[in-house]
């Protein structure tokens, strides 16, 4: 039965939650307390040995280990000696009693290295040799031997782990005395280690190849790599169990990656003899089917030996570059020398490379994996030879012939298996769309280095390349099947689908870089390739990968389609529309189609126009449906590997926007042209006007009869999506239309088109007024008004206060009055004083409801809205919130509360900033009385105190304007008073006093801080321009001797303002801001 000391370490294990916190706590105290006592390692080693339960014993083992990890200097030596011998016996079982589990054989061996890292060699010099002398007892004691190894590496001789400089001090000093007393004794064990084991226990043989694997790196090479261990290596790779093959590979792995010099690194490869076991895998590697984790091993090795043949081949080439570049001539001894290195290299790599494709070949994603990147490497040394032999770029006959083979082993390691689970247009069940989503996303990661290694395969020999695209299309497409599988769905032909998928995808790939000539329509190579397929009845071409790859090489190659035209076009066109495109019944290659159809239009418009009609007719059924059926939003994924992807269409509040609507931006485009005639025009954009308005009006009727809730309560009990789902859609649809719609063609060319625009914005101004809390409405409705804004010009001016106001409703949050300022200042920026009419009445509103968000204690300075002050909620701050929602948790005072009303501070302040610089200051001072002082107020606290450097600079450029715009050279002014406050509030107050107060945050060593220093520069001599000798009056008489500034550095100030380019006060400033700083700091340090 557990004893106290038991049950503690037993209650400090539970995981059941069945033990009472209090209790557990109890107990992890008293052992903390235990394991803080002088007999700590006595009590552990004891129950150690006695304990019948594992949590126990793994307590104690894992306390031995940090006593003499970072308690050694506390342990008497007899206390070290006999913590030496128990453990070393009970890891050998020489102790007796049942076998120790892994886990606390671990623990013993991270104890064993603790106390050797304070004792060898100075107190524990035989520590090695106590070790290797158990090994006659058998495997425990070699198992022993070799977590220990295992331990050493990992707690104090790998330089993956992080140490401080004393302990990668006592780590150097470790593996020097290794090197001079152990390694050759442990190297001598591993010998005979592995002759007695491989054949009667090979996982205790493996386990001594993992231990050298972690040593090879770092000693001496010819430990390992001699007569007696070699043999043993390539028996242990020839054994019958895969744990022993694996590491014995590995560890050649690591000895031909050991970094030496060339020579000795050729000499070493062809020592060992390893290439030609490696070449014995030009037909496939051994294992790929049965053990794959095994095959990537080998992989592994075979890539590791061929970058090693290949960075010594660089090596010696290079270095016979180099000389020869900078003038120095080579002798014959060393060029012999080069030329024979290169000559071996060469051979090697001749032998290893048929190896290297066939394990790209492999099908396996990892052991692909393993040798893409020297294959990359490989290929750009060919374009470095390609380079350096001139103008014609001929490669040597050895290199050139890899290429076809580097292309089609690309090919095949890209084609999707014969055994698939991509389903051809939709899973039938769960379990179906998981293995295809599973394997689309594997195949995706591959194809981003398979292809980024063809693309530049394919540039070294782009005949070569264009002719084995050119024959996988023409299998593909008459029929034939190149991958050998079995035919694969899609309807026509025999062709496997995996077959033509991958070599319209290759296609794709190589008009990304391809020269113009290739790409030319009529005579360009590539040009007819693409051509071919455009005019081809691709078999399987309903399968939604096929389809994807051969849509998004249409748009790719469209210059070949507005060269052929005609038949050509119309015909591309269709199945961009019809059940190959928009009409797939796959959601993933329909919403892809009309995003794709969309770029085709863009950059086909006017080839396209004479196919208007019979377009739009073809789209009309895709664009109700769109309409009508708004996606919900849907996680990104990855696409098949054709293109790598492509982001989603919106993000934040706009985010549920889907790729269809696309289709809507595509008719827009085609109906927009001036070319069209105009009847007809106007008749096209009617067409796709007319639905959407009904749409709106009709479910914002719905929606208004109940809540909003309850709408979409009742519409999702009969499966239709909410209305306000569908308003949002049809406002984003029509958005979509406008963007191929011209401010001159709505204006100027056709008006009648403008006039049905403002027919929408009339009906759309309904949408917030009837769901004004709904914030994706509110989202979509400002992004339609910035459409129609580039749309219809100033004819939209007489429709945006109506619009303007319902944004502006009664209950409008912080961030929905952010949204309604930043939406005016792109129309300021856009109308500037022609906004005039529209801001008189916008001004005093948003100022108010600014102001009403803002409350009389809210702080200008920003300070507690900064990261830092809102990493916790205040006390004051949770109480208050408590306290007005009956103790429940309110919004009110919450961090995120604080981070937009701070965030509608500073829109705020840009909202002034483009009011005073788009000519429409005017509006401020016909404002109703208070709405003045209200936005100086703010200004002033703004560019005296805020925290950000970059919005004081945004307040004092805004005051700034005021005072050039309301102060005249001449004396007069533009409201009663205000030059007094340029002199003394703005001039005075701010500019210096805000800049030197105690504390400021203005840090000079910051670029916005040196920004805004420019910009109090600026302003100071403006306010002196304007006010002349009295604000220099002011400065001298009242605010400088009151900031306690000595005469001569106020005279200074004074010439500069009077005198010096606003770059010279700027640095003054700045000098002095030091000062003071340093002169703070001092005080505040003598006070404390």
């Amino acid at each position: 039965m557990a004893d106290d000391f038991e049950k503690a370490i037993l209650f400090s294990f539970d995981q059941t939650g069945r033990v009472d916190p209090a209790v557990k706590a109890q107990a992890e105290a008293y052992l903390a307390q235990a394991r803080a006592s002088p007999d700590a390692w006595q009590l552990c080693l004891s129950r150690f040995e006695s304990s019948a339960y594992a949590e126990v014993r793994f307590w104690c083992a894992q306390t031995l280990g940090a006593l003499a990890r970072h308690s050694h200097s506390s342990l008497p030596p007899a206390a070290c000696a006999a913590l030496r011998a128990a453990l070393v016996a009970h890891g050998t079982q020489a102790s007796g009693g049942p076998p120790l589990p892994g886990f606390l054989k671990n623990k013993v061996a991270q104890a064993i290295v603790a106390l050797a890292g304070h004792e060898y060699p100075d107190e524990w010099p035989t520590f090695f040799q106590d070790l290797l002398g158990t090994l006659g007892s058998g495997p425990p004691a070699v198992d022993l031997f070799c977590r220990i190894l295992v331990a050493v590496d990992q707690d104090i001789i790998s330089l993956d782990v992080p140490r401080s400089a004393d302990e990668a001090k006592q780590s150097m000093h470790f593996k020097d005395s290794m090197r001079e007393r152990a390694l050759a004794d442990i190297a001598d064990a591993w010998c005979r280690l592995l002759a007695a084991y491989a054949g009667p226990s090979p996982e205790t043989a493996a386990a001594v190849l993992e231990t050298v694997q972690r040593y090879v790196h770092w000693i001496d090479i010819g430990l390992v790599a001699n007569d007696r261990f070699v043999p043993l290596l390539f028996a242990a790779l020839n054994a019958q169990h895969e744990g022993l093959r694996g590491a014995a590979a590995d560890v050649l792995t690591e000895i031909v990656s050991k970094r030496m010099e060339v020579g000795a690194k050729l000499a070493l490869i062809q020592q060992l003899g390893v290439v030609p076991v490696c070449a014995r895998w030009r037909e496939g590697l051994p294992s790929v089917g049965e053990e794959p984790e095994l095959a990537v091993k080998y992989a592994r090795l075979l890539a590791a030996l061929a970058t090693e043949v290949l960075e010594a081949w660089k090596k010696v080439e290079n270095s016979v570059l180099s000389m020869a570049a900078v003038g120095l001539e080579v002798d014959a001894e060393a060029a012999s020398e080069a030329t024979a290195a290169c000559a071996t290299a060469g051979q090697l790599m001749d032998a290893l490379f048929p190896a290297v494709l066939a394990a790209l070949r492999a099908g396996h994603d990892e052991v692909a994996a393993a040798v893409v990147p020297f294959l990359l490497s490989y290929v750009a040394r060919l374009r470095a030879l390609q380079k350096r032999a001139g103008p014609d770029g001929a490669l040597p006959p050895g290199q050139a012939a890899h290429v076809p083979a580097i292309l089609g082993s690309l090919a095949a390691c890209a084609r999707f298996p014969d055994d698939s689970a991509a389903y051809e247009v939709a899973a039938s069940s769960a379990t179906e769309r998981v293995a295809a989503e599973e394997e689309e996303s594997a195949m995706a990661d591959r194809r981003q280095d398979l292809f980024t290694l063809f693309r530049n395969a394919a540039n070294l020999a782009r005949p070569e390349s264009y002719r084995f695209v050119g024959g996988l299309l023409t299998t593909a497409l008459s029929g034939g099947q190149a991958g050998g599988g079995a035919a694969g769905g899609g309807g026509g032909g025999g062709a496997a689908w995996q077959d033509v998928e991958v070599a319209v995808s290759l296609l794709y790939q190589l008009g990304e870089t391809a020269p113009e000539a290739d790409m030319k329509p009529g005579s360009g190579v590539l040009a007819q390739l693409a051509a071919g397929v455009m005019q081809a009845e691709v078999p399987a071409a309903k399968h939604r990968l096929v389809a994807l790859a051969l849509l998004e090489t249409y748009v790719r190659y469209s210059r070949v389609l507005a060269a052929a035209g005609g038949a050509a076009l119309a015909a591309v066109v269709a199945r961009f529309l019809d059940e190959h495109g928009m009409g797939h019944p796959s959601e993933a290659v329909s919403k892809r189609a009309a995003y794709l159809f969309c770029r085709l239009a863009k950059g086909l418009r006017g080839q396209l126009r004479p196919l208007v009609l019979d377009i739009l007719q073809r789209l009309q059924p895709h664009l109700a449906a769109i309409a009508a059926t708004p996606a919900p939003e849907a996680p990104q994924t990855k696409s098949s590997g054709v293109t790598g992807g492509r982001g989603g269409a919106g993000q934040g509040l706009l985010g549920t926007v889907d790729d269809r609507l696309y289709a809507f931006e595509a008719a827009g485009l085609l109906v927009g042209q001036e070319e069209l005639p105009a009847a007809e025009q106007r008749a096209w954009v009617a067409g796709l006007l007319q639905p959407l308005v009904a749409q709106l009006e009709g479910n914002l009727a719905a929606a208004a009869a109940g809540s909003g809730a309850a709408a979409a309560a009742a519409a999702a009990a009969v499966g239709a999506p909410p209305p306000a789902l569908l308003v949002q859609q049809a406002l984003e649809a029509v958005t979509r239309v406008g963007k191929g719609l011209s401010v001159r063609l709505c204006t100027e060319s056709r008006p009648e088109l403008g006039a049905l625009l403002v027919g929408v914005v009339q009906a759309a101004v309904a949408a917030p007024r009837t769901l004004p809390s709904n914030k994706q409405l509110r989202a979509r409705f400002i992004s339609f008004l910035h459409r129609m804004v580039e749309c219809l010009g100033a004819t939209l001016l007489p429709y945006l206060p109506a619009a303007l106001e319902v944004l502006l409703y009664a209950e409008a949050d912080a961030t929905d009055v952010a949204d309604v300022l930043l939406l005016l200042n792109q129309l300021m920026l856009r109308f500037k004083d022609a906004l005039t009419p529209v801001m008189q009445e916008m001004v005093p509103a948003c100022i108010a409801r600014v102001h009403s968000a803002l409350p009389a204690d809210w702080d200008w300075s920003g300070a507690k809205a900064t990261p830092a002050a809102l990493a916790t909620p205040t006390a004051a701050a949770a109480a208050a919130a408590a306290a007005a929602n009956g103790g429940k948790p309110a919004a009110a005072g919450s961090n995120e509360d604080l981070r937009e009303r701070a965030e509608l501070q500073k829109a705020y302040y840009a909202f002034v900033h483009a009011l005073v610089h788009n000519k429409l200051s005017p509006v401020l001072l016909r404002a109703p009385p208070g709405t003045l002082d209200a936005v100086l107020g703010a200004l002033m606290r703004g560019a005296a105190t805020h925290v950000d450097a970059g919005v004081r600079k945004t307040c004092v450029q805004t005051v700034e304007r005021l005072v050039g715009e309301w102060c005249a050279a001449d004396g007069s002014e533009a409201l009663p008073g205000f030059r007094e406050f340029a002199m003394k509030q703005f001039g005075g107050e701010v500019l210096l006093e805000g800049l030197v107060a105690q504390g400021s945050t203005v840090d000079i060593r910051d670029a916005a801080a040196i920004s805004l220093l420019t910009e109090i520069a600026q302003s100071l001599q403006l306010v002196h321009a304007r006010c002349g000798e009295p604000f220099l009056a002011h400065l001298c008489g009242s605010l400088l001797p009151r900031l306690g500034w000595p005469p001569e550095a106020a005279q200074q100030l004074l010439a500069h303002i009077t005198g010096s380019e606003a770059k010279a006060l700027k640095d003054f400033l700045k000098v002095v801001l030091q000062q003071i700083r340093q002169a703070q700091a001092a005080a505040a340090a003598n006070g404390r």
